[in-house]
């Protein structure tokens, strides 16, 4: 192996390097934000639950509130009514008012119970719902915080590798080096091996006369234009 050939392949497994360690970054911070959106997305389904409980123990507060100024009211017609302070017409008027108050307050009753007893039924799922998922958040952090560890790392080393190409670069001759650039901007193995007289870049078969000149120098593929070599 002449080299100059030596100096590209290392350029290149160097470059392999780099990209890996990019490609590595890129998962992890792909995984750390899926991980953020079902945070997000289960939070949200708790607080709406949360919210829905919260609604039922408002309306619960509130028939319970209707149920005792309906019976303020009973009470304060019966002490009417006892006194006899009032007109025949005014005492038949608040008599039937008082029937009809009793007669709603016996609904209202029910209602208010039967609210009581879906806050109470409801309570304990909530808490335990709370509980689950406060807990599944704190392993989902404690899974992201490892992640940031690891993308801390991958970026050290990335830029320990980015910061050490000038020297893999200098040793390659200018030319061909400009050559391997505007490859890499197209492909991911700008320098492959032909194998059995097959670009294994492309997969197609270069002619005789390059698999022969490649045993002598660096030389490309007639079909994708790859740098060729021979291991």
């Amino acid at each position: 192996m002449t080299q100059e050939l030596e100096a590209l392949l290392e350029l290149d497994r160097h470059d392999k390097a780099i990209r890996e360690q990019a490609r590595k970054i890129e998962g992890l911070k792909r995984r750390r934000q899926a991980l953020l959106d079902a945070i997000a997305r289960e939070q949200s389904e708790f607080l709406a639950k949360k919210r829905a409980f919260e609604e039922l123990q408002r309306h619960s507060r509130e028939k319970s509130r209707e149920v005792d100024d309906l019976d303020a009211q009973i009470r304060a017609d019966t002490e009417k009514l006892r006194t006899g302070l009032l007109s025949y017409k005014e005492m038949e008027a608040l008599r039937i008012r008082v029937e009809h108050a009793r007669a709603r307050i016996d609904q209202l009753e029910d209602e208010a119970l039967a609210l009581i007893t879906q806050v109470e039924e409801q309570a304990p799922l909530i808490r335990k719902a709370e509980q689950d998922f406060l807990a599944w958040k704190a392993k989902i952090e404690h899974d992201i915080a490892q992640i940031d560890a690891e993308i801390t790392g991958h970026i050290a080393e990335l830029e320990r590798l980015q910061g050490e190409r000038p020297l893999r670069t200098a040793v390659v001759e200018p030319k061909l080096l400009h050559r391997y650039e505007e490859l890499r901007a197209r492909y991911e193995d700008p320098v492959v091996p032909i194998t059995h007289g097959i670009c294994s870049g492309c997969n197609l078969r270069v002619s005789e006369i390059t698999t022969e000149r490649v045993r002598a120098e660096i030389v490309t593929c007639e079909n994708c234009s790859r740098l060729l070599y021979v291991k």
